[in-house]
């Protein structure tokens, strides 16, 4: 089976905000779709692992930041590359709340949703919520950032609105990259990726070695 194919799917990315019992958390997910538009619904799914994901199984709610083409990288990574547990991820970032008082960001959004888990369906690995729309609002005018944007962004690439056929026309190198299939974490470790040991864990999702693909 190539997991490769799995990159091939169209996603967009998300920062997920929660807050319970006066903690504040959040993460990016790239899985957050419309499921009915009467009533409004959105699913979602989270790792199981995630701080983010264990304080909106509590408290039943969440905040989601639908991210913009011009969303900086750090931002996502401040979000995406390091857990809640050791970091206080609004410590610094501008945010707003919502009714529930869960946290949502305004800059590099274009929308955000207030929502109510109405019920939640164990993956395995994941949490699928589908969740009652209870607000939203649009806070933005750019395109949305895809998954496929956001990859293109962390290895050196130009988001899609400033590339130009110039730009295109410029040969890049390729490298190969080791690639997490379930968290999408990219090994930059000096070790190369097939000389770490077997009992080797992903930082992010803690999972082994056999769940990494080598992207070209």
């Amino acid at each position: 089976m190539d997991k490769k194919a799995f990159f091939k799917l169209t996603y967009g990315l998300f920062v997920v905000g929660v807050e319970f019992e006066g903690q504040l958390n959040g993460c990016i997910i790239n899985t957050a779709s419309q499921a009915t538009s009467e009533p409004g619904r959105l699913v979602t799914t989270m790792l199981k692992t995630n701080l983010t994901t264990e304080m909106i199984t509590k408290k039943g709610s969440m905040a989601i930041s639908v991210l913009s083409i011009d969303c900086p990288l750090d931002k996502i990574t401040h979000f995406g590359m390091q857990s809640g547990r050791n970091k206080e991820k609004f410590a610094d970032i501008p945010f707003e709340k919502d009714g529930r008082g869960n946290p949502y960001i305004v800059d590099g959004t274009i929308a955000r949703f207030s929502c109510r888990v109405e019920q939640t369906i164990d993956l395995d690995s994941h949490y699928l919520f589908i969740c009652e729309v209870e607000d939203c609002q649009c806070t933005g005018q750019e395109e949305p950032i895809t998954y496929a944007d956001y990859r293109k962004m962390k290895s050196g690439g130009a988001p899609r609105k400033t590339e130009t056929p110039a730009d295109a026309a410029v040969p890049q190198a390729k490298q190969g990259k080791w690639v997490c299939s379930v968290c999408h974490y990219v090994y930059d470790g000096e070790i190369p990726f097939e000389e770490l040991p077997a009992d080797w864990r992903c930082p992010v999702c803690q999972r082994g070695k056999e769940v990494f693909v080598l992207e070209g």
